[in-house]
């Protein structure tokens, strides 16, 4: 069975640009459609974690326009964003998906949840929040300092591991075996296209931005019909833990874990067991 490291990326055109894309693992009725994080790409994601998923589903994951190995530019609204991982996946002929989301990526799946209801099947929020409401907290100003500090160059290992780890030695020492891990895939004759820089980071930021000061997405939640997995960490300083608590709340089938000595990166720290309680929130009855 291929595996993150070893598959090969496809390309697809969507609305005339060219989107990369990569499929593998076992097939299944719903594939796991993933929705990345700020600045992340295809070459950032944890093989651990995919790979462990890959066993029981298949597995989509993408590169959005002016990311990664995709052409294009980056949108600047979360809408936007929707509208293309809709066309995506409209494009390869995928009907239904089961939908996971991280971070900036959860703002992509509620939109894609809510106005696209038909296409969702299972919806996993993991380490994201909704728009502002009643109870939602924003990250400390230092936090996103930090996020948005020097955004012509790539994150350092430093910075990743502040923004998504609990300050534990355990914690660290986890987030340090996914930083090499995040580093394992060398396809011949394929460049690695990590981290994304410059105007689309910017462009990311708008839009991160725009989706939260909107108080109307906050009162949509209630929209979202799929079943629904909030996941995050004990202590997550990018979308503060408290606001998976209020997702809980808001969305009418909604189920909440938190894991203990995690931060924001919570699903990369301990990806083996991320991955069963997966498939046993994804397995139907």
């Amino acid at each position: 069975m291929a595996t993150l490291q070893t598959t090969d990326t496809k390309f697809v055109t969507v609305d005339g640009v060219s989107v990369a894309y990569r499929r593998f693992g076992r097939q299944s009725k719903y594939p796991l459609f993933y929705i990345n994080h700020l600045r992340g790409s295809m070459d950032t994601l944890d093989p651990l974690l995919f790979n462990s998923i890959a066993k029981n589903r298949e597995v989509i994951v993408y590169d959005s326009f002016g990311v990664g190995h995709s052409g294009g530019s980056v949108p600047d609204s979360v809408k936007a964003m929707k509208t293309i991982a809709a066309n995506f996946l409209a494009a390869i002929n995928v009907t239904a998906v089961d939908v996971i989301a991280f971070s900036m990526g959860g703002g992509i799946a509620q939109s894609l949840a809510w106005d696209h209801g038909d296409l969702v099947h299972k919806l996993v929020l993991a380490g994201t929040q909704s728009a502002i409401g009643e109870g939602v907290v924003l990250p400390a100003r230092e936090v996103l300092e930090n996020a948005v500090a020097d955004n012509d160059q790539p994150p350092t290992k430093e910075t990743m591991l502040y923004l998504f780890y609990h300050p534990t030695e355990s914690s660290r020492a986890l987030g340090s075996q996914w930083w090499d891990r995040i580093h394992e895939r060398k396809k011949e004759g394929e460049e690695r296209k990590a981290y994304v820089t410059g105007d689309g980071a910017k462009a990311q930021l708008a839009a991160i931005f725009s989706f939260t000061v909107d108080e109307t997405n906050f009162d949509r939640l209630k929209d979202i019909k799929a079943p629904t997995l909030i996941t995050n960490g004990h202590t997550d300083i990018m979308s503060p833990t408290p606001n998976s608590f209020i997702l809980q709340q808001e969305i009418p089938n909604a189920q909440l874990i938190l894991y203990p000595d995690a931060g924001h990166g919570h699903l990369f720290q301990v990806p083996e067991l991320y991955a069963k309680h997966l498939e046993l929130f994804l397995a139907d009855e």
